[in-house]
């Protein structure tokens, strides 16, 4: 990603011009470096051109919807390192899943927001990043691919476990997961179950029949917390389980690390 300086560049792609106004205004009095897109064709130049550090992307553009832009950042690999977040109109929980798979930070909803809101959660994305990137010649760190679709309890996690001298990858989906572990070698997985498409029980027997990745310990995290559920879980090669409702990430984290022994 690139930085102007010390600012961090915005890539704002957005058809509403009062919003775009609006919003380019808050973002340069917060510090960040703004460019505006107004439709979806304009917007991946954008992106090619300026390679920003965030890309602010609405859903309903003309010439390329926001899907389209999604799709050819996906298949250009540049998600889910570039981080995207949708502002959009649209909040069905089909859109809202479809756009998690693809890789999205975060998804808001504009009636529901308030410019205040757009920075807070632009803030939060960066110290994420910041977080993860602080100390990149900790090449002894365990490394741990958390897969997870929830966006709220990813984003704590992957900072808890950066507090805690841990490298981490996200995937929102078994489909993003596997492409990680392609890529990348992991000391563990953390891994919820009920996730877009290939569910996390399948996934795990996945791994476990895969010769190259059935070693890495893999440890579910789920709000499924019968005992079948979980037998199920160790059945399929877990070792561990970890009901979320009952869990803070802080004891998340601290449980992984002990399972994977790092």
């Amino acid at each position: 990603m690139a930085t102007k300086g010390n600012k961090k560049t915005i890539a704002l792609i957005e058809d509403e011009e009062v919003l775009v106004n609006l919003l380019i205004k808050k973002l340069e009095q917060d510090g960040y470096e703004v460019k505006a897109a107004y439709d979806g064709v304009a917007g991946l130049e954008l992106i090619h051109t300026q390679k920003p550090d965030l890309v602010l992307l609405d859903m309903m553009l003309p010439r390329l919807s926001g899907f389209g832009v999604l799709e050819k950042l996906n298949e250009e690999k540049l998600l889910p390192g570039l981080p995207v977040m949708i502002i959009s109109n649209s909040g069905q929980p089909i859109e809202i899943d479809r756009a998690k798979k693809l890789g999205i930070r975060d998804y808001l909803i504009k009636v529901n927001f308030d410019l205040e809101e757009v920075i807070t959660k632009v803030n939060i994305i960066f110290n994420a990043l910041k977080d993860k990137r602080a100390d990149p010649a900790q090449t002894n760190a365990a490394r741990v691919l958390i897969v997870e679709d929830e966006v709220f309890l990813l984003e704590l996690l992957e900072r808890k476990f950066s507090q805690e001298g841990v490298k981490t990858f996200r995937a929102m989906d078994a489909e993003t997961a596997r492409a990680v572990l392609a890529r990348e070698e992991v000391d563990g997985i953390l891994l919820d179950v009920l996730l877009p498409g290939t569910d996390g029980i399948t996934f795990l027997k996945e791994l476990k029949a895969d010769a190259k990745l059935n070693s890495i310990p893999v440890i579910i995290a789920s709000n499924l917390g019968q005992k079948e559920e979980i037998q199920r879980g160790f059945e399929a090669g877990a070792i561990g389980y970890i009901i979320k409702a009952n869990a803070a990430p802080a004891d998340i984290v601290a449980k992984v690390k002990q399972l994977i022994n790092r």
